[in-house]
């Protein structure tokens, strides 16, 4: 089962790394990775992780600020650290394993990541940083007061191991510690509840008695069943610290397990919420319906019985005329005969009307065939009467043109005798010929000034024809 989670948790990171990795300035331990899964398909999981994380605890860190490879070598080991301890997290799940091996591994591990992470986070860049205070700021939201109470004290615990080991070995060590485990206390007093910060408090207490016990037995002497007794109080402290530490990892796991399924049960009420508010919205458009629904019957049972008032109105002035109506049935009743003796005259009177009618229909109908057949007689007379019209037009301009040629002969014949006046003495003169008509279709010059006709003919130009001379002459005009 713990395999399961281990390949479940390489599988999750790899696939993670291979869709946001080219994102991220750092490296991934592809090769490690792959490695350990094929360990955990195997069996030799935690044979395989026990030789990686050894290999890893055993690379120096050497502070190398201007070789920019050294960043991605640091990145590289800090990814593996980070994969290592999430493997053995997984692995210390099982029962039959040794927990206290895999606590010690798992925090030298973390001793090493923190080395690691000391080297490199000055060369972080500006943006992961903020991205980093970002993500525990979330973590710490939504975190149990249980795991934040654990993580403070892991970190007061890791600052107090990376300060005694960087420390030199002295007679007065015990005391720094002392004084370093005082000030982390009273920096996180105020905030890790009392009933975990016992724990810290305990560790202080057993220091303190550690170094009382080293002074007294450097003042004097000491006999072997002291030094065991002040063994094995140690080793009972030092158990009950186990102890504590592991019902903190429970509790922790215990916190991380209610608070998901807390999450788990928000996101379902979230989910029951949306659906109740669907439901709520359906019924108010239904409720709205039958609101409407409702006033619609209201008005109508309204208006049914206005009309209910009215009938009832009704029915009495009918009750009412009822009782009235005996008296006048005779009045009416006669009035009755004389109507029907008028209807009869009527009737009659309607027949004669209709006879006449039909009379005058008919002489109307001979009527309008006779207005028809002067209408016709009136359009032939009329075509005739253009016929006419156009006849008479042709004649009178003809008549005009005749007109005009005579006066143009009087005026020839009026100078023609004041020629013959003013020359009565010539013995040679010859009487001028009087105007023939001519209708040959060609007369000379000479022949046209003796015709009377003369709008008959054309003049035409002297011209060559066929290569022949043509003189000049008058022809006569085409339909003349």
């Amino acid at each position: 089962m713990n395999y399961i989670k281990v390949i479940f948790f390489l599988v999750c990171s790899l696939c993670f790394w291979i869709i946001f990795g080219w994102l991220a300035d750092y490296s991934f331990p592809f090769g490690q990775a792959l490695e350990l899964l094929l360990a955990c398909f195997k069996g030799s999981a935690s044979a395989k992780i026990n030789s990686l994380q050894q290999q890893l605890q055993r690379t120096d860190i050497v502070s190398q600020p201007d070789n920019p490879k050294q960043i991605q070598k640091l990145n590289n080991l800090e990814s593996q650290a980070w994969l290592y301890e999430g493997i053995l997290e997984r692995l210390a799940e099982n029962s039959v394993v040794n927990h206290e091996k895999i606590a010690r591994t798992l925090e030298a591990l973390e001793y090493k990541r923190n080395e690691i992470l000391q080297e490199l986070e000055p060369r972080k860049p500006k943006r992961y940083r903020i991205l980093e205070r970002i993500q525990d700021s979330a973590r710490y939201l939504l975190a149990s007061q249980a795991e934040k109470d654990y993580e403070r004290l892991e970190r007061m615990i890791t600052n107090l191991v990376i300060f005694t080991r960087t420390r030199k070995p002295s007679q007065i060590i015990l005391s720094e510690i002392i004084e370093r485990l005082a000030s982390e206390i009273a920096q996180n007093a105020n905030q890790i509840s009392p009933y975990r910060l016992r724990l810290a408090y305990k560790i202080d207490e057993l220091i303190k008695l550690l170094s009382a016990k080293l002074i007294l037995g450097s003042d004097s002497s000491v006999t072997d069943n002291t030094y065991q007794e002040l063994v094995k109080e140690l080793r009972s402290r030092i158990a009950l610290l186990s102890n504590q530490f592991n019902s903190l990892l429970i509790s922790k796991q215990e916190n991380t397990n209610e608070l998901n399924k807390r999450i788990q049960e928000i996101s379902n009420l979230t989910k029951n919420i949306s659906d109740l508010h669907k439901v709520i919205s359906d019924k108010e458009a239904e409720l709205s319906g039958l609101l409407q629904n409702t006033q619609n019957l209201t008005e109508l049972i309204r208006t049914k019985q206005s009309q209910i008032d009215r009938l009832q109105h009704s029915i009495s002035d009918l009750q009412r005329d009822i009782q009235s109506s005996t008296e006048t049935d005779k009045i009416k009743q006669a009035r009755i005969d004389y109507l029907q003796n008028l209807v009869l005259q009527l009737n009659q009177q309607k027949a004669e009307l209709q006879k006449r009618i039909q009379d005058i229909t008919d002489h109307a109908e001979n009527k309008e065939s006779e207005v028809a057949n002067l209408q016709s007689e009136k359009s032939q007379l009329n075509s005739q009467k253009s016929e006419l019209h156009k006849q008479y037009q042709i004649l009178d301009q003809k008549y005009r043109q005749q007109q005009n040629e005579i006066a143009k002969l009087k005026e020839k014949i009026k100078h023609l005798a004041q020629i013959n006046r003013s020359q009565p003495s010539n013995p040679t003169y010859k009487a001028p010929q009087q105007p023939v008509q001519e209708t040959r279709p060609r007369i000379t010059l000479e022949e046209y000034q003796r015709i009377f006709n003369k709008s008959d003919y054309v003049y035409v130009k002297a011209h060559y024809r066929n290569g022949s001379y043509v003189k000049a002459h008058y022809r006569r005009r085409p339909n003349r």
